[in-house]
């Protein structure tokens, strides 16, 4: 009996000094932060918005800056930040819907609204 338990305590052994001695598996990294421009200036939240409207998806927070592309009306865009101009308001994002999705850049607050539009069908 006392021969059984060394035993099994002996195979005990050589298995956790395998499992420490192991390489731990690999970790997948995590994705990359996304930094947001200096130009988000305000504490809001991140949303889930649509465009009301034909809107230029711009590089800076201006109706002057450089316009990547027009996003047609209801275009959905995750406004991850926001930043004031003067007296407008500036939603910085992803456009999640539509020929542009993955896009970043500006888009005025004046043409967007809360919740998602596309439709998969």
């Amino acid at each position: 009996m006392i021969r059984r338990l060394i035993a099994a305590t002996a195979g005990a052994a050589a298995v956790l000094t395998t499992l420490a001695t192991a390489p731990a598996p690999a970790v997948p990294a995590a994705p990359a932060a996304v930094s947001l421009p200096r130009a988000c200036n305000t504490q809001a939240a991140a949303a889930q918005l649509h465009t009301t409207d034909a809107v230029h998806l711009r590089t800076n927070r201006s109706r002057h800056s450089r316009s990547v592309m027009v996003l047609p009306k209801n275009t959905d865009f995750y406004a991850e930040c926001w930043g004031i101009s003067g007296d407008e308001w500036w939603a910085y994002g992803k456009v999640v819907s539509g020929s542009a999705t993955g896009r970043r850049g500006w888009i005025s607050g004046d043409y967007v609204a809360t919740g998602y539009r596309h439709h998969a069908w």
